[in-house]
């Protein structure tokens, strides 16, 4: 649902329940109850969706709902603007740059209101062009940003600058074909070269488990089995369970889903773009990502 202030034009509304999207200066963002009534959160972890998705890519797809249910069960809130209806995407200049001022305006609004509290440490984390976004917002915000995460994202003018982000971590993926790694991995040395504090991970195809399609709520161990059975039978698995070939290009694993499995296309497709190390999100870098907060939360070196 929307709540709080003026409703947009064009409505920003996820499918997950506990969701709530609240309009707050010229933006929508999705909020999540948080946890602990009475107990302030350990930080605020801000998340910036892809180009052409929106805030609602962090509750209603499995992998960003994995990563937000990790860290909220940590102690951290968590909050995702939306880019806007017109674009879906991220402002990518500096110094000046739009969006990053009024991601802090939309922000600042909603702890005033008291709906979320930035008055502790914030962190940053976006994918492809929010993974870009993230760390110019943490230069450029005025709250008190740790760490940043680009993931699948390119590098940005700030991080060769003479600019003082903090600590950031580039996470990138082999076969990453709508962000080559060669340009993370290029923003990585560029950050390096400039004395930036940069830590960088590094996606590999997974073996395919069988239970790994489980994953998705709407599915069970039977299910996922199925499935992976019909990818296994289609010749479309390698003899170490791995994909042979990239699912954005190789569409034969649609044909090869078994019967009633269509309403699950698109969260099963998600997986296989994971599996094969493509351009998508992924939860199971959630450890070496909170790991990093961790760090930045005590005042360490990640």
């Amino acid at each position: 649902m929307v709540v709080a202030g003026c409703v947009a034009p064009e409505d920003l509304v996820c499918d997950s329940e506990d969701a709530t999207v609240v309009r707050s200066g010229e933006r929508d963002v999705v909020l999540r109850p948080w946890l602990d009534d009475g107990v302030a959160p350990r930080g605020t972890v801000v998340l910036f969706h892809g180009l052409g998705e929106s805030a609602c890519t962090w509750v209603d797809r499995v992998e960003g709902r994995r990563l937000s249910d990790r860290l909220r069960a940590l102690g951290f809130r968590v909050v995702a603007p939306d880019s806007g209806p017109t674009t879906s995407s991220w402002a990518t200049g500096w110094p000046t740059n739009d969006d990053a001022t009024g991601v802090d305006q939309s922000l600042q609004v909603l702890a005033d209101d008291g709906l979320i509290d930035m008055s502790g440490p914030a962190f940053a984390l976006g994918h492809s062009n929010g993974g870009t976004f993230a760390p110019i917002w943490a230069e450029l915000s005025a709250f008190d940003v740790r760490a940043a995460v680009n993931a699948n994202g390119w590098g940005a003018d700030v991080l060769g600058a003479s600019a003082e982000p903090p600590p950031l971590l580039f996470v990138t993926a082999v076969n990453d074909v709508v962000v080559p790694p060669a340009l993370t991995r290029a923003a990585v040395t560029r950050a390096e070269d400039a004395g930036h504090s940069v830590e960088s991970l590094e996606n590999e195809p997974q073996f395919v488990e069988p239970s790994r399609f489980a994953r998705i709520p709407a599915l069970d161990e039977a299910d996922s089995e199925a499935i992976f059975a019909a990818l296994d039978g289609a010749g479309l698995l390698d003899d170490d369970a791995t994909l042979n070939s990239n699912p954005r290009l190789d569409r034969r694993w649609e044909s090869a889903l078994p019967d009633g499995y269509d309403e699950h296309r698109d969260t099963i497709e998600e997986q296989l773009h994971v599996l094969y190390a493509e351009h998508r999100f992924s939860s199971d870098n959630s450890p070496t990502i909170e790991a990093f907060f961790e760090a930045a939360l005590v005042g360490e070196e990640p």
